[in-house]
């Protein structure tokens, strides 16, 4: 899921530098009245001025919530590991506590065997 929004993270910033280009190349071309509508141009600069801005900030906001799920998913990760720990460790007690109670066993007759015999 990380390396999803990584990719997804890494296209974005990748379409804002080639409008950010767009947008650089639009203005070295003045907005000065043509015959062509020169209120528009001037208005797709300002769009495209808006959709930049809109676009790092979504971008910062992706990378605090990807350096929030890598924290979580380190947090997880030390929390199995702790767990899976103190799983062989329990193994390992319960072993060695069989393996010392069957070698004081001693072998007693039980209360039937007393009576048949």
């Amino acid at each position: 899921m990380l390396a999803a929004k990584e990719e997804q993270l890494r296209a974005f910033q990748e379409e804002m530098c080639a409008l950010k280009e767009n947008l650089l190349a639009d203005e070295k071309e003045p907005c000065l009245p043509q015959r062509s509508a020169p209120k528009d141009n001037c208005k797709m600069h300002r769009e495209n001025d808006q959709i930049m801005s809109n676009m790092e900030q979504w971008a910062k906001e992706q990378k605090i919530a990807n350096e929030k799920l890598g924290n979580k998913l380190r947090e997880q990760v030390k929390y199995i590991a702790k767990l899976t720990g103190e799983k062989e460790s329990s193994v390992l007690f319960y072993t060695r506590t069989k393996k010392h109670s069957h070698s004081h066993v001693i072998d007693t007759p039980s209360v039937l065997e007393q009576h048949i015999c």
